[in-house]
């Protein structure tokens, strides 16, 4: 069951992480914004596999993430063995990171493949999701603490995209549960998944759109962070649902224009995003 509290951020990348620092300056980030979080710092594999990781060592997140990524299970070394390694096989996969206590989890994904077909959609495989629940996400300064680390990730890291929202309201926008659970609104081909509580755009969808209009967009936030844009719509995240809040995400939607986000309401075949793999 979903909490009206709980809360996700989200930053995607337009390049594969794994040769660049990202990782590294993940880890000071977690080690300033999170250090007690991080005495207990571990990619969670299962209940018996969890990889410590020394928050002090320079260079130790990405050592452990990236080998719980790239690692392949028993069942995948015994079709290799069988039939051989997959003619198109590349680097990818996910690690999950926990700490201290529950209501804080991180969830890094990379994929050598920047942008690459998942079903008849499109997936950018490289980004860094942060969630925040319980008791935590409960306090007003928890949504603070999640727009202070998201503002300092997009500065740091220069995602190409990235959002910030009560967890309702991205199954509200995105997700579909019938017949399946299935991000619907995820298709990085053709467009953005929505438009949420905070947002930020990246250079590519700056030069793409125009820096300008992003800038010139009315809201309760609007910055200009490293060469993106950060736009927030509202000081409370979980005002979501309410008639004002959905009148100003309507109002910069149609500022930026409609075709550059997902609309379960009126989908469109429209391309109205750059070529991220360019």
């Amino acid at each position: 069951m979903i909490s009206p509290w709980d809360l996700d951020a989200e930053i995607v990348f337009d390049r594969w992480i794994d040769p660049g620092d990202e990782l590294d300056f993940l880890q000071r980030m977690l080690a300033t914004h999170a250090p007690a979080w991080c005495t207990k710092l571990r990619v969670w594999r299962s209940a018996r596999d969890q990889r410590p990781v020394d928050i002090s060592r320079l260079g130790a997140l990405k050592e452990v993430v990236l080998s719980a990524c790239y690692e392949r299970g028993p069942t995948y070394r015994a079709l290799v063995q069988q039939y051989g390694k997959p003619e198109f096989e590349r680097p990818s996969g996910q690690a999950e990171l926990r700490g201290s206590h529950r209501d804080l989890t991180l969830v890094i994904s990379v994929d050598q493949a920047v942008l690459s077909p998942l079903g008849k959609k499109w997936s950018l495989g490289n980004k860094v999701n942060v969630q925040l629940r319980g008791a935590t996400a409960r306090k007003p300064s928890g949504g603070e603490w999640t727009a202070k680390l998201f503002a300092e990730l997009c500065e740091q890291l220069s995602p190409a995209w990235g959002h910030v929202g009560a967890v309702a309201e991205y199954w509200a926008k995105v997700m579909s549960v019938s017949p399946r659970i299935e991000a619907v609104g995820r298709d990085f081909g053709r467009y953005l998944p929505g438009l949420f509580w905070l947002n930020f755009f990246g250079q590519r969808l700056c030069e793409h759109t125009g820096k300008s209009r992003f800038l010139d967009t009315r809201s309760h936030v609007v910055a200009e962070v490293n060469a993106g844009v950060l736009i927030g719509l509202s000081p409370d995240p979980g005002r979501w649902d309410t008639p004002e809040y959905q009148a100003e995400e309507a109002r910069v939607r149609q500022h930026l224009g409609a075709d550059l986000f997902f609309d379960r309401m009126r989908p469109s075949g429209h391309i109205a995003v750059p070529a991220w793999d360019s």
